[in-house]
């Protein structure tokens, strides 16, 4: 075999092994891969969502915000909603965990869920349950688990709720108990 044969061959070889690995690392991950990680992360971060007047809807707040690529949802870890009544006074909303799903209309909470009432509206009322969908463009929340509803001198449980922010008036659904205690 001539020598100048040979070594075309070996260089024909190298050539296409080469080719053929450019090729594989260029083609994009597998599909399921991608669509496994958020296509974006915020870390410390604060947002808020207009309504369609352009007043404020709700300010959000929180240490991690993923999105699900495929769910088109977002995920949040500890957030912290702001929703304004109709003075402007913020309902504060925290819990351990959030998703918004992709249409956006609504925030579902879970965890360690506690709402309270502005400071600046008496009386000042304490939510707490471990579950509560929050619908922010409309200023109400509803729970179909079991929740706690304090105020001054009223402790009322119950399972299942609704709240309406703005007049601020909450619902026990079912199995409810009052325990009053007058004030001074």
């Amino acid at each position: 075999m001539n020598w100048r044969l040979g070594l075309t061959l070996a260089l024909l070889l190298a050539a296409v092994a080469s080719g053929w690995s450019v090729w594989r690392l260029s083609r994009p991950a597998e599909p399921e891969l991608l669509k496994a990680r958020p296509d974006y992360v915020l870390h410390d971060f604060e947002m808020t969502s207009l309504d369609k007047t352009g007043a404020e809807a709700f300010t959000l707040r929180g240490p991690l915000l993923e999105r699900d690529p495929r769910e088109k949802s977002m995920a949040l870890a500890t957030p912290l909603f702001l929703v304004p009544d109709k003075a402007g006074q913020y309902w504060e909303v925290r819990a351990d965990h959030g998703v918004v799903p992709s249409d956006g209309e609504r925030l579902d909470l879970s965890g360690h869920v506690i709402a309270t009432s502005p400071a600046q509206a008496p009386p000042p009322t304490r939510i707490a349950t471990a579950q509560l969908t929050l619908f922010p463009r409309q200023n109400r929340a509803s729970s179909s688990a079991a929740v706690v509803v304090t105020r001054p001198g009223h402790t009322m449980r119950g399972v299942g709720m609704q709240a309406d922010f703005d007049r601020q008036r909450v619902s026990l659904l079912s199995e409810v108990k009052h325990h009053y205690v007058p004030q001074p």
